[in-house]
């Protein structure tokens, strides 16, 4: 009896000592949730209380053992584990499909009257509507319907924002606000409505999640469209000017441009505002230029340019080391052979000889039969739009009659009598240059035959007559030095050239000087004044003066 309560109590303390192993090595365990690796779960209490002990067979009854495995040779090949496959990519998201754009690099932004761009005025909604309308294939084939009631029929924007509404790139509604700046998150969601892009990773403090443009401008941002201020902020209520929508255009477009052919329209005036040093000239000129662009390694190469088309400022340009001419009317010379001067297809110039002469230049006198003393200056270009063809049959006295007149300022009119000097010396009795060209054009229909001259060097003045123009240079009376007295003009006093005398230049030679006709054939009357002057007497006036209206 006691023998078997004793063989009972051993059995009862080694079943315990199985069920708490477990838990203490649970408890032991310093692995974190993070990297820990499940283990199966042990028997519950409840379950151990229910489960009847299992009986220890006898020894005679256990099976033998299996000997260890022999390790591998180390000829055996090793079976190789099997790969792991890739995790499964998530399927594309599907980006809309704008409106089809053109694919060649057409004019898509204009200038303004008299050449000007103005790079750095802000570019308003409609505006932004034509430059988009522009660059579409097929901008009218939007069904949507438009409400605006601030877009009238009659405006120069309206077919562009009504296009661009009917085809959703613009929200419907009552107003569309053309004449308010677009800002540059209203600018941005145009774009990507145009080119719709993935969402994209940019984020700038200034632009929460929350903004109603913010995909939009990230995706902008992720594209390379865009760029932050320097202090990282994106400013998405700010305008953003003409300048810059086209710098953001042409990255959204891929066109980079071509820098010389931009540098050369450039310094031809094709702006009046811009010169070939700005920031962004060759980006607007690639957004104002039409062009078929050929990749090379530093950008675009342009070719097909419609020189003859574009319009820049008169006059001899130097563009690196090439000479070129516009005429009058701003046109390129192109093709052509004028004065001693050749312009070929490019418009760049050869010189075909050293002088030239205009030919038959018809002399009038402001002393014979008309007595007009200090008349020299209109008398001096009415020789010179003779020459040209114009105002043939003018008689003299109508056109100086007809000068516009001011009290002091030569600026505003001629001041004084054409045919009366002041012996005084208190007047100032002349006409300048600006003033005078615009007078003297109205007797050629309309056109900018003559323009004010003054600043112009003595290179440009040669260019000018090798080129067969005449210029009417404000020289001095028998060409001695200038001498100087203080006017008054308008109430304010200028110290200007008292010995003033305006003669007409009409030619040029290397080795003879300038060919001048002169209006005061004081002591040849009734004989045709027109001789050679050495280059060293004038220019040394015209370098002091630089007073002069130019023929072309």
């Amino acid at each position: 009896m006691r023998k078997r309560l004793f063989t009972g109590a051993i059995a009862l303390v080694l079943s315990l000592l199985s069920v708490a192993s477990p838990i203490l090595a649970a408890e032991g365990s310093t692995s974190t949730q993070e990297d820990s690796i499940p283990v199966q779960p042990s028997v519950s209490e409840e379950t151990l209380d229910q489960t009847p002990p299992t009986e220890v067979p006898p020894a005679s009854d256990i099976p033998p053992q299996t000997p260890p495995a022999e390790p591998p040779s180390p000829d055996t090949p090793v079976p190789e584990k099997p790969p792991v496959s890739d995790p499964v990519p998530p399927p594309p998201v599907e980006i809309p499909e704008g409106p089809p754009l053109r694919q060649e690099h057409v004019k898509y932004m204009e200038g303004f009257p008299q050449r000007a761009f103005q790079p750095g005025k802000q570019l308003t909604r409609a505006q932004a509507a034509q430059v988009v309308y522009r660059l579409l294939a097929a901008p009218d084939s939007g069904t949507g319907s438009c409400s605006y009631t601030d877009v009238p029929n009659s405006q120069w924007y309206a077919k562009s924002v009504q296009a661009l509404c009917a085809l959703g790139l613009f929200d419907n509604g009552s107003h569309f606000r053309p004449g308010d700046v677009i800002t540059r998150a209203e600018f941005v969601d145009l774009l990507i409505r145009v080119k719709p892009q993935a969402q994209g990773t940019a984020a700038f403090p200034d632009v929460p999640a929350s903004h109603w443009a913010a995909n939009q401008i990230s995706a902008a941002a992720s594209q390379g469209w865009i760029n932050g201020y320097p202090d990282g902020t994106f400013r998405p209520d700010n305008g953003l000017s003409r300048a810059e929508a086209c710098t953001v255009i042409n990255r959204m477009l891929g066109r980079s441009g071509d820098a010389e052919q931009a540098n050369k329209l450039l310094s031809l005036g094709i702006f009046s505002d811009m010169t070939a040093s700005h920031w962004a000239g060759t980006t607007i000129v690639e957004a104002a230029v039409s062009h078929a662009p050929t990749v090379n390694g530093s950008g675009e190469g342009w070719s097909d340019i419609d020189l003859a088309s574009m319009t820049f400022h008169p006059g001899f340009h130097d563009v690196g080391k090439q000479l070129y001419y516009v005429d009058q009317y701003g046109k390129l010379a192109l093709n052509i052979t004028f004065g001693a001067f050749r312009a070929d297809s490019s418009g760049a110039l050869t010189r075909l000889s050293a002088s030239y002469q205009i030919p038959n230049v018809p002399y009038l006198s402001q002393i014979d039969n008309i007595y007009a003393w200090v008349g020299c200056e209109a008398v001096s270009t009415l020789m010179g739009l003779q020459a040209k063809g114009y105002a043939t049959k003018v008689p003299l006295k109508q056109f100086l009659d007809n000068l516009p007149r001011h009290r002091t300022n030569p600026e505003k009119g001629f001041v004084g009598s054409p045919y009366v000097p002041d012996p005084s010396k208190r007047t100032r009795t002349t006409i300048y240059p600006a003033k005078l060209a615009e007078y003297s054009n109205t007797y050629c229909n309309g056109q900018p035959v003559c323009a004010d001259f003054r600043g112009a060097s003595v290179t440009d003045l040669q260019r000018e007559l090798l080129a067969g123009n005449s210029v009417v240079a404000y020289m001095t009376l028998w060409w001695e030095k200038p001498n100087y007295r203080t006017y008054q003009i308008e109430g304010t006093p200028q110290r200007l050239v008292s010995n003033n005398h305006a003669v007409l230049v009409c030619g040029y030679d290397p080795e003879k000087g300038y060919f001048i006709s002169d209006p005061y054939n004081y002591y040849n009357r009734g004989e045709v004044h027109q001789y050679w002057k050495d280059a060293k007497t004038f220019e040394a006036i015209w370098n002091e003066r630089q007073v002069g209206m130019v023929l072309r």
